[in-house]
């Protein structure tokens, strides 16, 4: 299980270029006069593609994760071993969410949202169920899906202990099953939940991590490269679909899941084969890539605002203007991660599953302790 314990900083600095990715794709909707600028379309477009870096990442760090937990399954007892997994993942998202909903919430009395925004009851938002669109943290849409992944790893752990995967491969078979169903025969489906294409990515992340832990490093550089054109190539069919269509999440899934599955093989394979490791500024940044992620869109909506107010907009250069937003979304969540996301892992981690959560979920602080 040493593999399991490893702290793979490629993926870590991977985590950040999908956070920064994300973070500049919404960095010209705040101010109007943004929405012409001529960076827009390609930050857009491409940007967005960082989320699906982010679900590839999670499946590959929920794989060594319930490796290590079937090992202590055999240990301290199922329930026991499902207690702490789904501690953990509570603990990792739920605290921080809160207070980012908290705070958008307050702000919603300044800066009601636009009639257009589709409004959910506050405890779907809350919970993070059926929360699609989530008009309160923008971002916070994709931490749906997330927790969908988690409840299915967590109900597998508890009734399949030695065969957790079985429950996971279940679930991703009758998501293939029912979107194949949906699109060969032009069902009405619903396919924007628990049955959406984009839980796939997941098992594409599950699928990389296999790989990496068999040692599997030769295509490292050519599918790092393909990655990378495949990503941008299928922006084009993405960005003329805008989302509209039935099948938008299946779309994704071709053209982006598949580039970013190899994108973050090609990332461990080569911290794997030894031969390139991102830098630590871009590790450090990947461990703060949570807090970056939640607080952004809040942060810009507020700067935008202020901007407007002092009479900035329209004046000032619009890539100046572009430039000192993001850095204050960054600079928020780099503090949020410093004085809010660490502490309340380590705080609330020692309270419920008796131990530290660790922002990087495969770092060796985390693992199984000796008994």
């Amino acid at each position: 299980m040493e593999l399991a314990r490893t702290n793979y900083r490629n993926i870590q600095g991977l985590r950040a270029i999908a956070a920064l990715m994300v973070l500049t794709s919404h960095l010209f909707w705040d101010i109007v006069p943004m929405r012409t600028h001529w960076a827009r379309t390609g930050f857009t477009a491409v940007g967005i593609s960082g989320v699906d870096i982010f679900f590839v990442i999670s499946g590959f760090i929920i794989y060594h994760v319930t490796r290590r937990s079937a090992g202590q399954a055999a240990l301290i007892g199922r329930r026991a071993a499902f207690h702490e997994f789904a501690m953990k993942r509570f603990i990792r998202i739920y605290p921080l969410y809160w207070i980012v909903f908290g705070v958008a919430t307050v702000m919603l009395i300044w800066l009601p949202p636009a009639s257009s925004f589709v409004k959910k009851p506050q405890l779907e938002l809350l919970l993070l169920v059926n929360s699609l669109p989530n008009y309160r943290v923008q971002a916070a849409w994709t931490l749906t899906f997330e927790v969908y992944f988690y409840a299915a790893t967590a109900l597998s752990m508890l009734f399949f202990p030695k065969r957790i995967y079985t429950g996971l491969l279940g679930w991703f078979a009758t998501i293939g099953i029912v979107t194949v169903l949906a699109a060969v025969f032009r069902l009405n489906i619903p396919l924007d939940y628990v049955f959406a294409p984009i839980l796939l990515e997941f098992l594409l992340g599950m699928g990389v991590a296999v790989l990496i832990e068999r040692g599997e490093s030769r295509y490292r550089l050519l599918a790092l490269c393909a990655g990378v054109a495949l990503l941008l190539i299928g922006a084009v069919p993405l960005h003329a679909d805008g989302g509209r269509a039935a099948l938008s999440y299946l779309l994704r899934l071709a053209c982006w899941g598949f580039p970013a599955a190899l994108i973050v093989y090609g990332a461990a394979a080569f911290e794997l084969g030894k031969s390139r490791v991102m830098p630590m500024a871009l590790q450090y940044l990947g461990d703060a890539s949570f807090s970056i992620y939640l607080w952004h869109e809040v942060i810009f909506t507020s700067a935008a605002a202020v901007f407007d107010r002092l009479g900035w907009v329209g004046v000032v250069n619009r890539s100046l203007l572009a430039l000192v937003m993001g850095l204050i979304g960054l600079g928020a969540g780099l503090l949020s991660y410093r004085f809010l996301e660490k502490p309340l892992l380590r705080g609330l981690g020692r309270r419920l599953p008796g131990r530290p959560v660790a922002t990087h979920s495969l770092e060796p602080a985390i693992a199984a302790p000796e008994r």
